[in-house]
């Protein structure tokens, strides 16, 4: 269905017109309206369904929630035929373990997942409708060989569902593991010997999805390339006869005993202070991002606070670099560990991200204008011409102590640590002075027209800037994951 359709659809008008096709129990339904189908949710679990749905993409697309309501997406996508490949069937398995860490938290399960209920779409595997949700205290533990143990019954149905995935068999005519060791990724065997029924072995949901993430990461190795494009310029105002602004990246791969790694640092910084004390402070701000380093751990959150402090390294070495003169530098950067990606903000500088068709800025300028348009005291159109839109409220060089949150991750705005990425996405990073230029809008334009060519797009915005008298400072840069 066309996006455009939804957008012109008032869905608390029309909700009560939606015709009943079809009843699948928890409050779902199949619904038809204006020869369009819907799936729809009206009950009391309306705050965890949304959550959940927005959680992983597996299932289906919300497009509106009121009161007790949610609407979504119906697909009539083709049923996937089993057995499925061992890549599909591991990614999906670990979006899976998402949703049941992410349920257990709020004291419910799945009851059952059908795979009759999994379809392939454009966007990859999905769930046609929801597996019923079940609390904790209505749960049959004749499943798990576990007394009343929740975990183990999430365990038990993640590997249940994957054996059914590689095989083809249900789980409920017995199995055979030396059917599954015939795959060569390493970590598929170990794991079922945890998840099958019948193990005696115990593992948490958190393991399982650690492991799982370092399985998937071994698939990921002869698939995760990026492709990046970078282009700056001093600009035309005759008054700025140095160019303030750094950037640059670096990717780098490491080994373990599950595989090859890719790991991938960029950043972008427009120094402040005048003349050669900004180009000193975004200079040192770049370098240090891209040479300091950490221990790699698979955990979401645990990356997404190192490379916050790989932020706070490079504000030490700003300050380092400045030896007491007045200056500083906003700064953006992103850490990419195989296809997660993870952010440091501070300022003025952005990030978008083009997914999905969609661009979407994933920073908050730190500015005193977006202050006020996040307050709801000041409109984007006024914020324009305000004579305060170049008045900044964070930067780098400005604290000797840190401040918790004074440098964001994706955490402040998404309430996530990472975002995964996929084949086609791109990650663009600019300074004020092409952003200040070129609406968003404009940036979505030529972002879903040259998406696969990071050199040629970043070639394509400076070009603007400049033909548009180009005031400022002017960087841009873009990765692109190829596959």
């Amino acid at each position: 269905m066309d996006d455009e359709y939804f957008k012109n659809l008032d869905f608390r008008k029309i909700v009560n017109y939606f015709k009943v096709i079809e009843v699948f129990g928890d409050g779902w339904s199949k619904c038809e309206y204006d020869s369009k189908f819907f799936l729809l949710y009206n009950g009391d679990k309306t705050n965890l369904y949304e959550k959940l749905l927005k959680n992983t993409n597996i299932f289906p697309e919300v497009i509106d929630c009121f009161e007790n309501n949610i609407i979504c997406k119906f697909y009539s996508d083709m049923k996937v035929n089993l057995p499925l490949l061992p890549e599909q069937s591991l990614f999906f398995i670990r979006d899976i373990c998402e949703s049941l860490i992410f349920l257990k938290k709020e004291g419910f399960t799945f009851k059952e997942i059908n795979t009759d209920d999994i379809i392939k779409t454009k966007d990859g595997l999905k769930f046609s409708k929801i597996p019923p949700i079940v609390s904790y205290n209505l749960l049959d533990f004749e499943f798990t060989n576990q007394n009343n143990d929740i975990e183990d019954y999430g365990i038990k149905l993640l590997g249940s569902l994957l054996y059914e995935l590689l095989s083809g068999m249900s789980i409920k005519n017995g199995f055979d593991i030396k059917i599954i060791s015939r795959y060569d990724i390493p970590g598929i065997p170990q794991f079922l010997s945890f998840a099958l029924p019948g193990s005696k072995e115990k593992l948490s949901l958190n393991d399982a999805l650690n492991m799982l993430n370092q399985i998937c990461s071994t698939t990921e190795m002869n698939r995760c390339k990026y492709s990046i494009g970078s282009a700056s310029t001093i600009g035309l105002n005759v008054s700025r006869s140095i160019n303030e602004d750094s950037y640059g990246y670096a990717q780098m791969y490491f080994y373990n005993h599950f595989g090859r790694h890719n790991v991938l640092k960029a950043c972008v910084a427009d120094g402040m202070g005048g003349m050669e004390a900004g180009e000193i402070a975004s200079k040192a701000a770049v370098d240090a991002f891209l040479t300091e380093g950490f221990e790699l751990v698979d955990d979401d959150e645990y990356i997404s606070n190192q490379t916050i402090e790989l932020a706070w390294k490079a504000n030490k070495a700003v300050l380092n670099s400045l030896n007491g003169k007045s200056g500083g530098c906003t700064f953006s950067g992103v850490f990419i560990y195989d296809s997660k990606l993870f952010m440091a903000h501070v300022g003025d500088t952005r990030i978008y991200l083009y997914k999905d068709k969609r661009l979407e800025r994933l920073t908050n300028d730190h500015s005193l204008v977006e202050t006020l348009i996040l307050g709801g005291i000041m409109t984007r159109e006024e914020a324009l011409n305000s004579p305060d839109k170049n008045k900044l409220l964070r930067s780098m060089g400005s604290l000797f102590e840190r401040q918790e949150n004074y440098i964001d991750g994706l955490f402040q705005k998404f309430g996530k640590h990472s975002i995964q990425l996929v084949k086609g996405d791109l990650i663009l990073i600019v300074t004020d002075g092409v952003w200040g230029e070129l609406a968003d809008d404009e940036l979505y334009s030529i972002a879903s027209s040259l998406t696969n060519r990071p050199d040629d797009l970043v070639n394509d915005l400076i070009s603007i800037v400049l033909k548009r008298g180009a005031p400022d400072n002017a960087t841009a840069l873009a990765i692109y994951k190829e596959f």
